[in-house]
């Protein structure tokens, strides 16, 4: 294992991340939003409290012709003042009167304090410490003047009260968050089984005999999974079905030749004559080079794997001069059998996206196999054409492909001249095929000249470059110089 290479991801722990953190946030914002209200209410109630307070002072207020006072004694004040838990304050005072009892400093409510019945409360500050307090006027009688009770008290008792509501309420919800957690990992837990399972499906198969995966107990949302895998499964299966039929017949073709050669050798080590030899000789000769030519297609094919092709650099290159020099090479073998070799195009130049080599490949096989099955005394015809796409044709006038045969010529191995006359691996027209694929074209049949024999047309797909130019009229039909 690799210590560098980044760690893969959990999908269980990302999937238990985003179940259970928005509920852990929301447990968060419940906790806030509780003691928000757990505040509020009990803020209710204590406010009633000191309303009641703030009454009960009023009443000791005494306002008659002799002036106004508060009848409350020393005894009566520390009894109202006092409390176990919180600190009260107090303030009596008379528009004319002025400070009547209690506190000097009291805080002066604000104007925009909230109603409380008859009263005002708000929130203030009475020797460092947060205080709650609440505003009561007693409006002008006959006999007196308006007067301020006013009444506050330290915020312990609420904020106790608070807690005690906001645990309360928490305590609950916690044990049914780790409740749910607990059915959430369960949940996650099962919910991955089925991709266990594949995954075990998937690691029981046999390389050698690949199954598709049973998927009838998997998920819906698996399902898309599953498929692609049997996809993959099978054209990986038909590959190696594939691999082993190619490297049988392989071995199968490359056993002639070198059986050939075996018995050439050991005939020639028998021989004590050089004009004995000479013979064998030949005839070795002779297979060494059918095992070269096989050899080569062999490795030809192999660069037409999706493998190899992926390693491929296209260039823009010109289809007509291709052909052209392609087809300057065929001319002595054309000569040596009596057949015409022709060239024609119907653009000056014909610019296509490829790779040379491959492109080369294809028209030395196609022109291998318009000469060698060549009965002689005839013509072939290369043909390049730019509408409707680029193509080249090879045709010619010979003994053709039988109709029930052509469907199965592009199959390695595969020949379309079952006389025996001439040799051959079978595999030319399955390498231009490749070659095709790779640059997204075809390869089709079509009938030789005048009826006769057969024409193997190679279509390229177009250059987003300018179209070629069209050759005057009386040269677009011309043979070139190639013609023999």
């Amino acid at each position: 294992m690799n210590p560098a290479a980044p760690q893969a991801s959990s999908l269980r722990r990302r999937l238990l991340r985003l179940l259970l953190l928005p509920l852990l946030v929301l447990f968060a914002v419940s906790g806030v939003g509780s003691y928000m209200f757990a505040l509020h209410y009990a803020n209710l109630v204590y406010d009633d409290w000191l309303y009641d307070s703030a009454n009960s002072l009023a009443l000791e207020v005494k306002r008659d012709a002799s002036g106004t006072r508060l009848d409350l004694s020393e005894s009566a004040q520390r009894l109202f003042e006092w409390d176990a838990v919180d600190r009260t304050y107090f303030s009596v005072s008379g528009t004319q009167s002025g400070h009547l009892g209690g506190r000097t400093d009291f805080p002066v409510a604000p104007t925009r304090a909230q109603a409380l019945r008859s009263a005002r409360v708000y929130n203030t500050q009475i020797d460092g410490h947060p205080v709650r307090a609440v505003a009561l006027e007693l409006a002008a009688t006959d006999g007196g003047e308006p007067v301020m009770v006013e009444v506050a008290e330290t915020l312990r008792k609420r904020r106790a009260l608070a807690r005690e509501i906001l645990l309360g309420t928490l305590l609950p919800q916690a044990l049914l968050i780790v409740v749910a957690g607990l059915l959430i990992w369960l949940g996650v837990r099962r919910g991955l089984e089925p991709l266990l399972r594949v995954a075990r499906r998937l690691q029981a198969q046999n390389h050698r005999q690949l199954q598709p995966l049973a998927d009838a107990d998997v998920p819906q949302e698996a399902q898309p999974l599953t498929r692609s895998l049997n996809s993959l499964l099978e054209r990986l299966q038909a590959s190696l079905v594939s691999q082993r039929l190619f490297i049988a017949d392989a071995a199968h073709q490359l056993r002639t030749p070198l059986t050939a050669l075996k018995l050439n050798i050991e005939q020639a080590q028998a021989e004590h004559t050089l004009e004995g030899m000479r013979p064998l000789l030949a005839q070795l000769r002779i297979s060494a080079e059918r095992a070269v030519r096989l050899s080569n297609q062999l490795l030809s094919l192999a660069r037409t794997e999706p493998e190899a092709l992926e390693a491929l650099g296209f260039e823009r290159l010109d289809l007509c001069a291709l052909a052209q020099e392609v087809g300057a090479e065929w001319v002595p073998r054309a000569l040596a059998k009596h057949v015409e070799l022709s060239f024609q195009s119907d653009a000056a130049r014909i610019e296509v996206d490829g790779d040379p080599m491959l492109l080369r490949e294809a028209l030395n096989n196609l022109l291998d196999n318009a000469v060698k099955y060549h009965p002689g005394h005839g013509a072939i015809a290369v043909v390049v054409a730019h509408r409707p796409r680029p193509s080249v044709t090879i045709i010619d006038d010979g003994p053709g492909i039988a109709r029930e045969l052509r469907a199965r010529v592009f199959t390695r191995f595969h020949r379309g001249d079952r006389s025996g006359n001439v040799e051959g691996s079978g595999l030319g027209l399955a390498i231009v095929q490749g070659i095709a694929q790779a640059h997204g074209g075809q390869v089709s049949l079509l009938d030789g000249i005048n009826g006769r024999g057969v024409g193997v047309r190679l279509d390229l797909p177009p250059t987003s470059a300018v179209a070629p130019t069209p050759r005057a009229t009386a040269q677009a039909n011309a043979n070139s110089d190639l013609t023999v």
